[in-house]
């Protein structure tokens, strides 16, 4: 098969696309070089072409975004993270001005969205943790030190704010800090996202306002009452599972898998996350992740939308792709226990990479 002519409509059906929510059968989209866009129920559809490449047929399932809502990108390959899969990477700390560079839309990466630096106390974690280099973290001895950093961060590029709570690891911010974090956070139109170390920490990390756990709480068992809040006020949490042994699960994951499994059942918005960078995990779409968080109880569709849901209504229509995607050479699976390791064969492509590969003879 011909390569399409310049300049000339190019259509590409494929089996099955995710919408955000579900699958969707066969489907057709108009390729403008860069995006794919949905066929509607009045659009004239041509009638395949196997000589001129006008109407490309493409084996396998598409979706619009896989996100890793935790990654540290500068201990990793970006490409090879693209490659495997992850089309989209939340960057949850890292020394500002070089986060701020991966904002650039280099299509051989995935998209990034960064916090910054991680904020908090004078000498608190992970201020001496021994991975993050000079300038990752933002140390902060009181409530205005603590609002310019958020205003800093956000003038690099940051569109969330992290701050630490670890009192495994030393002393955290005082109560008053931390609400003043999550104020100017607020105040600065982003959100917030907690690292929760420590008996505790996780009620301050709420109570003070929180929008997101960086992690499944790992060190203490959270009550339901307070599992209850979190759903009550949408708070999400980032399952982050295999770095509790990387596939030797440790007595932090059981405590950690507990906790989501409850979350879960009580209807929180759980999300796809692996803290890439901490540890031997899978650069890409991770199986072991995928799979620690069927066990723990998350649901299918909780599991599918936690790394490949899309701010979109639940119309039953396809979006628009690109100009990054992934694809996965097969069906979706009958089987939910087939999932993890099925989206774990995703590669991530652009839109003029699968429609070259699928023009070729």
């Amino acid at each position: 098969m011909s390569a399409p002519e310049p300049g000339a409509d190019t259509y590409v059906t494929v089996d099955a696309v995710w919408t955000g929510h579900r699958f969707l059968g066969e489907t057709t989209f108009r390729c403008d070089g860069e995006r794919l866009h949905p066929l509607g129920d009045d659009d004239p559809v041509p009638a395949r072409a196997n000589t001129d490449g006008r109407h490309l047929r493409i084996d396998g399932t598409l979706f619009p975004r896989l996100t890793d809502h935790h990654v540290h990108l500068g201990l990793t390959d970006q490409h090879a993270v693209f490659a495997g899969g992850v089309t989209h990477a939340i960057d949850l700390g890292w020394v500002p001005a070089v986060a701020a560079g991966w904002l650039t839309d280099d299509l051989t990466r995935p998209s990034v969205a960064i916090v910054g630096s991680l904020l908090t106390c004078r000498g608190g974690y992970p201020v001496n943790a021994g991975w993050g280099p000079p300038g990752s973290s933002t140390e902060v001895g009181g409530e205005r030190e603590a609002r310019l950093a958020v205003r800093a961060n956000v003038m690099l590029g940051a569109s969330r704010i992290k701050v630490t709570l670890n009192t495994e690891d030393g002393e955290t911010v005082d109560d008053r800090v931390l609400l003043g974090i999550v104020r100017e956070s607020h105040a600065q139109g982003v959100p917030v996202t907690v690292h929760v170390q420590g008996e505790g920490q996780t009620a301050r990390a709420i109570a003070a306002g929180a929008d997101q756990l960086a992690h499944t709480p790992f060190t203490e068992r959270v009550d339901d009452d307070l599992i209850a809040e979190c759903v009550r006020r949408g708070v999400t949490w980032v399952s982050t599972l295999d770095i509790h042994g990387w596939g030797e699960p440790t007595e932090q994951h059981g405590i950690a898998s507990d906790n989501l499994g409850r979350f879960a059942r009580a209807g929180g918005h759980v999300l796809y996350g692996t803290d890439l960078g901490n540890g031997p995990l899978a650069v890409g779409v991770n199986a072991r992740e995928l799979r620690g968080m069927l066990d723990a109880g998350v649901p299918e569709h909780a599991l599918l939308r936690s790394i490949a849901g899309l701010r979109r209504p639940d119309d039953g229509t396809p979006p628009t792709i690109g100009a990054r995607l992934a694809h996965i050479p097969s069906a979706p699976p009958s089987d939910p226990d087939a999932l993890p390791e099925w989206l774990a064969t995703a590669r991530g492509l652009t839109v003029a990479v699968l429609v070259a590969e699928a023009a070729r003879p």
